[in-house]
């Protein structure tokens, strides 16, 4: 089984974590996302996700730091995505690239499980609810 290396954005900000909805025409579309995507050849995973997230959401990351690495079986492929608990550049706001996502939504920890999130994301949104407070604490932002 051919396996798919990714890296995750948890983007943290006033007590929310950002999540993105797939686009039309995407697989799995209409399912919520962390947004990042492809490590490519020559990256490390934090590269990628800084790559991604300048291409899907228009921004800069100021901090990336490594929460947790999901493995996920598929159908067609294994899944191997490598999640940052990450904080926005100063004055950075995200905007959906609409071929990518069409909408961004800001969850705080009572909301992880308003949306319905990609079979390998929801363990993780799960984990992100329960450890909350050590994820998210001023040591780490």
């Amino acid at each position: 089984m051919q396996t798919k290396h990714v890296a995750a954005a948890i983007i943290y900000r006033d007590g929310r974590v950002l999540a993105a909805r797939r686009a039309p025409g995407k697989e799995q579309a209409g399912l919520w996302e962390l947004p990042g995507g492809k490590v490519e050849a020559g990256e490390t995973p934090e590269q990628a996700l800084r790559r991604e997230i300048a291409e899907e959401l228009g921004c800069e990351l100021r901090l990336a730091w490594p929460y947790d690495t999901v493995e996920y079986d598929y159908p067609d492929f294994h899944l191997t995505m490598d999640c940052y608990v990450c904080s926005l550049a100063a004055g950075a706001e995200p905007v959906a690239d609409p071929t990518v996502h069409e909408e961004l939504r800001w969850l705080a920890q009572d909301e992880l499980t308003d949306v319905e999130w990609l079979p390998a994301d929801t363990a993780l949104a799960a984990s992100l609810g329960y450890f909350w407070d050590e994820a998210f604490g001023v040591e780490h932002l």
